[in-house]
């Protein structure tokens, strides 16, 4: 598998890492370092305790079956944390990058005393691998008891509260991802997502301008249609509300 382009440094990027652990380091060792990757680039997970925060771009924590299948079994926008699991002997996990990313690379793997010592840089480790874990539950249940038209407006919805801007029109997204990325994160193929996706539109639950953008009127009315909420909607908030709260 390829392997990204590294580039030394801790300024620039790094400042805009959402997690708060670089500057926990105080700059000192280990030091993170920013890799870039383009569209369908694999990067081996390996094993140790490494991290990584997305600074721009689209990532996704992969798997296959026996048969060559590929598996999303998690995506990571801009500000999120991820730890993916040490390679087992069932399953090899690797990071795809599903547009040209950047991401904020950190290896603690031998650095056990540092956190040990660190109360405050243990405790953010906790926090991150607890959200890591509430996602990929939350997927879990998607995938496990969802049909194929509530994992849609449910992943369309998260996408929105994610990744979406707010426009006059709405709420506007550039989504980078293509249909057989969306089929293999939701477990359905791709003519079912590109089949669902105009059900959406008919029922005016969001507007598709091109293959990669949409804008919702009503992320309320588009989440209605699962039965749980968006893994990453704040909880108690609207879209406007939730854009004078980051504002």
């Amino acid at each position: 598998m390829a392997s990204g382009k590294l580039a030394g440094g801790a300024g620039g990027p790094f400042r805009s890492c959402a997690n708060g652990i670089c500057g926990l380091l105080d700059g000192g060792p280990p030091l993170p370092r920013l890799r870039s990757m383009e569209r369908g680039e694999r990067l081996d997970t390996g094993t140790g305790l490494k991290l990584w925060t997305v600074l721009g771009g689209i990532v996704a924590l992969c798997t296959s079956l026996a048969d060559g299948r590929r598996q999303i079994v998690g995506l990571s926008t801009p500000g999120n944390l991820f730890c993916p699991p040490d390679e087992t002997e069932r399953l090899d996990f690797w990071i795809e990058a599903l547009a040209p990313s950047q991401l904020c690379e950190l290896d603690l793997s031998s650095h056990a005393r540092t956190i040990a010592g660190n109360a405050t840089l243990a405790s953010e480790l906790f926090r991150a691998a607890q959200g890591q874990a509430r996602s990929i539950y939350a997927h879990l249940v998607t995938l496990g008891r969802l049909d194929g038209m509530e994992r849609v407006c449910l992943f369309l919805a998260d996408m929105a509260w994610r990744i979406g801007e707010r426009t006059p029109e709405g709420c506007r997204v550039r989504l980078p991802m293509a249909r057989e990325d969306i089929a293999d994160y939701l477990g359905l193929n791709a003519e079912t997502v590109s089949r669902i996706f105009s059900r959406v539109k008919k029922a005016r639950l969001a507007d598709f301008r091109s293959p990669t953008e949409y804008v919702v009127q009503d992320i309320a009315a588009l989440q209605s249609r699962a039965p749980i909420p968006a893994p990453h909607r704040p909880a108690g908030l609207e879209f406007e509300e939730r854009e004078v709260a980051l504002s």
